[in-house]
């Protein structure tokens, strides 16, 4: 199992597990995404980590003070999610279910998040991941939904940032 490290906020310089399942998003990625929403939001809100994987950006966003959901549904990642959580004191709301299921649980329950991070595998039809995301209305106006890709996948919408072989596409919610 590989190590990674917690960038900010009150877990900054702890280390993470990485499950061998997990494509854990780059350094560079992650601190470039957080200065982003910093600059952003004006508060800490509602995080929302699809296809939590190694639980890097969601893990982070709750050392950053946001109120962090993580979903995956590898068991073996999901197991290792819980217990980073724990090692970093961080209070997070980890579930074991398919991204698609806890998207339409959230939109017939009305639960809400100021930002949808999502990095599905690569090998999915990335577009629709993030229309999925899109038609559930669970983010509210002001809120962002975020999607981690391949840089040479460019996508009709949204805000694109390149970060070696990586890209965010940033949609803001109005």
């Amino acid at each position: 199992m590989a190590r990674l490290r917690i960038l900010g906020g009150k877990a900054r310089g702890r280390t993470l597990a990485v499950p061998d399942s997990a494509r854990p998003s780059p350094v560079r990625l992650r601190k470039a995404l957080f200065d982003y929403l910093r600059g952003r939001l004006p508060r800490r809100g509602r995080f929302l980590d699809l296809y939590a994987g190694s639980g890097a950006v969601g893990l982070e966003a709750a050392s950053e003070g946001f109120e962090a959901v993580l979903v995956e549904s590898d068991p073996g990642a999901v197991k290792t999610l819980r217990e980073n959580a724990h090692k970093l004191g961080l209070s997070v709301r980890v579930v074991h279910e398919s991204a698609d299921r806890f998207l339409e649980r959230s939109a017939r329950t009305g639960e809400r998040f100021d930002v949808v991070f999502l990095d599905p595998p690569y090998d999915q039809d990335l577009a629709a991941a993030l229309a999925r995301v899109l038609e559930a209305g669970i983010v509210g106006p002001g809120g962002f939904v975020i999607l981690q890709h391949p840089s040479d996948l460019i996508l009709p919408l949204g805000e694109r940032r390149v970060y070696g072989s990586s890209a965010l596409t940033i949609v803001e919610v109005t």
